[in-house]
């Protein structure tokens, strides 16, 4: 791993585990790595997770947009660089490249990412020198984008509702359902012709509420043209969890 001009960096070797039924890393497979880059470039500055919680504090998942380009395999290396682009007071925005061995992009990302008080559940400003503790930030954005796309619901009658009850092994370490985990309930909703097809190779996703063990979820999919819009709600359908765009 280094960590020069703003950019951290660190190479992986990609398994079997990581890959689908087409034998490539699947959306949640390259998000989940980016997410462990984004932890591993944390510890590297002392901010990470067991830092934070000394401060009852810790890290939470905004946003998503990912864009698959190339899909490594199984047993290649990889590099990934990522580093910090934007902050206001309560939130930063951080983006994500993704090479093969040769040099390829494979994938980019960007997400937006808050912090927690974890006494109250409650959003806290980030701290006024959170550039410098991660060695600087740079106007790089991989969408030229300056923030993340909104995501609404459409104004129709779903297509398809499942319901689910969270289970443990749906949780983190914060006891809510893992924001990758968002993903597979998607997933559940997608006809099996798309599904049993190549992975959709763009994921948005925008988290507005958190899950936690024993709720019951309703999902709702909504299909425009190759488009596949999921809303997470509440068993009562009074409170939306999230909002996830497949393309």
């Amino acid at each position: 791993m280094k960590l020069e001009n703003s950019i951290f960096e660190e190479d992986y070797i990609t398994g079997f585990s990581q890959t689908g039924i087409h034998n490539v890393l699947t959306n949640k497979s390259i998000l989940s790595l980016m997410e462990t880059i984004a932890g591993a470039h944390s510890g590297y500055v002392n901010y990470s997770f067991s830092e934070l919680a000394k401060e009852n504090k810790a890290w939470v998942l905004l946003n998503w947009k990912l864009q698959v380009l190339k899909r490594p395999t199984a047993d290649e290396k990889i590099t990934i660089k990522t580093w910090g682009r934007f902050n206001n007071k309560l939130f930063t925005i951080r983006d994500f490249k993704m090479f093969d061995e040769k040099g390829n992009l494979c994938a980019i990302a960007s997400s937006k990412w808050c912090l927690i008080d974890m006494l109250n559940g409650k959003i806290t400003k980030l701290p006024e020198n959170i550039q410098e503790i991660y060695h600087g930030f740079r106007d790089e954005s991989v969408f030229n984008i300056n923030d993340l796309p909104k995501l609404s619901i459409p104004e129709k009658t779903p297509d398809k509702c499942d319901t689910y009850k969270i289970r443990r092994f749906d949780l983190d370490i914060n006891k809510h359902v893992h924001n990758l985990n968002y993903l597979d309930y998607a997933y559940e909703l997608l006809p099996q012709n798309v599904y049993d097809d190549n992975e959709l190779n763009n994921v948005e996703i925008s988290y507005k509420k958190e899950i936690k063990y024993g709720d019951t979820i309703k999902s709702f999919l909504y299909t425009q043209n190759d488009i596949y819009k999921i809303v997470i709600k509440s068993e009562d359908e009074s409170t939306v969890h999230a909002i996830i765009k497949i393309y």
